[in-house]
């Protein structure tokens, strides 16, 4: 487990999204990584506003339920306050996390915080915070953003996500956001590995475009598809990236038919 002396990953994305539950040393991890890969603040920043964007999406569609898988903290925009009279069950892995985020939603009755395996989606079903936070015979938004590139292959990802998706009703909704395996993000993990040798990053798997498609396979896509995550539906007085079809993550949002 990761205490507060520990910097975290979490915590780090907190940091980098304007938030205030970071410590020194998260902080310091922060800086650790900016000096190997400058561009990591922009890319965190790009995929919580894509967030945004997908849950004010679905609020329109009607969708008052989430599930958002891989969550880290329920800060700085985050569902519940993007949509906050929805229902919204958040889940991580690291314990740490879990018990940070479960204060800071611990007021608020229309959310629960779980501490699971994104990779196991039976448990996360059946567990009491699902049951009693969300109807499943109703449609429900399951969100993937920017964590399956901590999820290898041999998790088989694109199966740990229909079964999610077959769990539940037709007018349920997948939204997904991917970092993109490009030369320039392998070259700064690898730099980062080479600088900061005490301080071991966790296992990536950057996929390609058309792999993030295939994660959507039997559903419907919606407009304006799997496209570099400024370009989703984005709103042009916000728009500070000069060449957003450049950006090395997409994203995309479908329904279950």
């Amino acid at each position: 487990m990761n205490g507060p002396e520990k910097p975290n990953t979490a915590r780090v994305r907190d940091y980098w999204l304007g938030g205030t539950h970071n410590t020194e040393a998260d902080q310091e991890l922060a800086a650790h990584l900016v000096s190997a890969a400058p561009h990591l603040p922009y890319l965190c920043r790009t995929h919580r506003s894509f967030l945004g964007r997908v849950v004010q999406r679905l609020s329109a569609l009607g969708i008052r339920q989430f599930l958002d898988l891989g969550s880290g903290l329920p800060t700085a925009d985050n569902v519940h306050l993007v949509a906050p009279d929805a229902r919204v069950v958040y889940v991580e892995i690291d314990p740490a996390v879990a018990s940070e985020g479960r204060e800071l939603v611990a007021r608020n009755p229309r959310v629960s915080y779980l501490c699971a395996d994104l990779c196991q989606p039976e448990k996360v079903l059946e567990s009491a915070e699902v049951r009693t936070t969300l109807d499943l015979s109703e449609p429900v938004a399951v969100l993937v953003l920017d964590v399956l590139h901590f999820v290898p292959d041999e998790a088989e990802p694109h199966k740990v996500l229909a079964k999610y998706m077959d769990a539940l009703v037709p007018g349920s909704c997948l939204g997904l956001s991917h970092t993109c395996r490009d030369p320039f993000m392998l070259a700064a993990v690898g730099l980062f590995g080479a600088m900061y040798e005490d301080q071991p990053l966790p296992a990536f798997t950057f996929r390609y475009p058309e792999q993030v498609v295939q994660f959507f396979d039997g559903m419907e896509i919606l407009e304006p598809g799997v496209v570099p995550i400024p370009l989703w539906d984005p709103d042009p007085d916000e728009i500070e990236d000069r060449n957003p079809e450049n950006f090395q993550g997409c994203g995309g949002l479908a329904r279950k038919i």
